[in-house]
């Protein structure tokens, strides 16, 4: 009597701990964190006015880019956190913010082959994707 209680409570305990994990896994895209959403998109867009300040991209492909990572990291957070990020992003502010860091480092930054090579794959997983966000 004692083990069939023991084992009912651990298969309990398996099926409770399992079930948000199956649920999970019937979903494609994965969900960001607010937070994570905001610092990746920041960081994105800073990708994005690098490569421009440093001649890997003109300005309407680090357009396209920042739009894109906006349509991205949207279409992976619910209601009030995809309000918010497009409020952030589309702050007049924002934008020029991020602009202005790129060009203060652009001697630092310009250099590095791994900024380069991060805006070259990221750009072309974006363009192998425009279509899908």
């Amino acid at each position: 009597m004692l083990y069939r209680r023991l084992l009912c409570n651990i298969l309990a305990g398996i099926v409770v701990g399992v079930l948000p994990a199956v649920s999970y896994a019937g979903q494609n895209e994965p969900r960001y964190e607010y937070s994570v959403a905001v610092q990746e998109i920041t960081q994105l867009y800073w990708l994005a006015e690098t490569a421009n300040s440093c001649g890997w991209a003109t300005r309407q492909e680090a357009d396209k880019f920042e739009a894109f990572a906006v349509r991205f990291l949207t279409a992976h957070l619910s209601g009030a956190y995809r309000t918010a990020l497009y409020s952030m992003t589309s702050d007049a502010g924002f934008q020029p913010a991020v602009q202005r860091v790129a060009l203060e480092n652009r001697g630092q930054n310009c250099d590095q082959a791994r900024w380069r090579n991060g805006w070259t794959t990221y750009k072309t997983a974006a363009d192998e994707n425009a279509t899908r966000y």
